[in-house]
C-alpha cells in the first residue's frame, strides 16, 4: 500500500514539472512604425508591425489591438494567434488610416499634429503587454505652400549678349504662411548662385514677384534654375523651375 501511494505521488510530481507555469509572460519585442521626423498625411494608410516574446504560456489566444488615444474608435484589431510554451511571434502588418489629430507638438509647425497610439497585446479580456508610440500627421488644410507661378525672361529665339545685364522676374504664389515668414528666391547656373532676393515678412496667402538681374559670362545656351524657399518652424517648403536664355557674342 505504501509503494502504491509513493508511485502516485511521484507521478504527480512529474506532471507538475513538465506543465507550463500558470499565466506565463508576454512582452512586445519590436514595434515598427514611421517614427519622427517622418510625417504622414490625413487619410493615408500605414502598416504597424509588432512582434512579441512569450514564455511559459498554457495554450492561449493572443490578439493585437491598436489603441487610439486621440481618435475613436478606441481599438482596432491587428490580428491574433494561438500559442503555448515559449517563443516569439510576428503579427502580420496591422494597417491603420491616419485621422486628423488635435494635439500640436511643441516646436513643430501648426500643421503638424501628434497622433498618440498604443500597441496592446490581449489574452482574452486581459491586457498582458503594451507599448505607446506617436505618429506625426500633416494636415494639408494648414500646410504652408510656396510655388513659382511664372518666370519672365528673354525667351528664345530672342537673345542677349555676353556681359549684357538682363532682368528676370520670378512670380510666386504663397499660402498658409505663419506670421513673420520670409521667402527667398535664388537663380543658379552650373557655377553656383548668380542672384538672390529675400522678401519682407509675410503671413497668410498672397502673390509676390522677385526681380533679379543676371549677366552671362559666355555665349551659348544658358540654363538657369529658379528656386524658391522658406523656413517654417523646423520644416522647409519650396519650389523649383528651370529655364534657358540664349547668349551670343557681343
Amino acid at each position: 500500500m505504501r509503494n502504491q501511494c509513493y508511485g502516485i505521488i511521484l507521478f504527480s510530481l512529474v506532471l507538475i514539472a513538465v506543465l507550463p507555469a500558470q499565466g506565463g509572460t508576454v512582452s512586445i519585442n519590436t514595434l515598427q512604425y514611421p517614427a519622427s521626423p517622418e510625417t504622414l498625411t490625413v487619410g493615408e494608410r500605414v502598416p504597424i508591425v509588432v512582434s512579441i516574446n512569450y514564455a511559459n504560456l498554457e495554450q492561449s489566444t493572443l490578439s493585437l489591438h491598436l489603441a487610439y488615444a486621440d481618435y475613436p474608435p478606441r481599438f482596432q484589431s491587428g490580428g491574433e494567434t494561438a500559442v503555448s510554451g515559449s517563443g516569439t511571434y510576428l503579427f502580420p502588418p496591422a494597417e491603420i488610416m491616419v485621422p486628423a489629430s488635435y494635439s500640436i507638438p511643441s516646436g513643430w509647425p501648426e500643421y503638424i499634429n501628434e497622433w498618440h497610439l498604443k500597441a496592446e497585446i490581449w489574452k482574452g479580456d486581459q491586457l498582458v503587454a503594451g507599448r505607446s508610440f506617436t505618429l506625426l500627421v500633416e494636415n494639408p488644410e494648414y500646410k504652408p505652400d510656396v510655388e513659382i507661378g511664372s518666370i519672365e525672361y528673354v525667351v528664345p529665339p530672342d537673345t542677349i549678349a555676353v556681359g549684357e545685364e538682363s532682368l528676370v522676374k520670378v512670380n510666386t504664389v504663397y499660402s498658409n504662411l505663419a506670421a513673420g515668414t520670409k521667402m527667398e528666391a535664388t537663380l543658379r547656373d552650373q557655377s553656383g548662385i548668380i542672384a538672390s532676393r529675400s522678401s519682407r515678412s509675410l503671413s497668410g496667402s498672397g502673390e509676390l514677384t522677385f526681380s533679379m538681374t543676371v549677366k552671362p559670362k559666355r555665349a551659348g545656351a544658358w540654363l538657369i534654375e529658379a528656386a524658391l524657399g522658406t523656413g517654417s518652424g523646423s520644416m522647409l517648403v519650396g519650389d523649383k523651375k528651370s529655364f534657358q536664355i540664349n547668349v551670343v557674342t557681343g
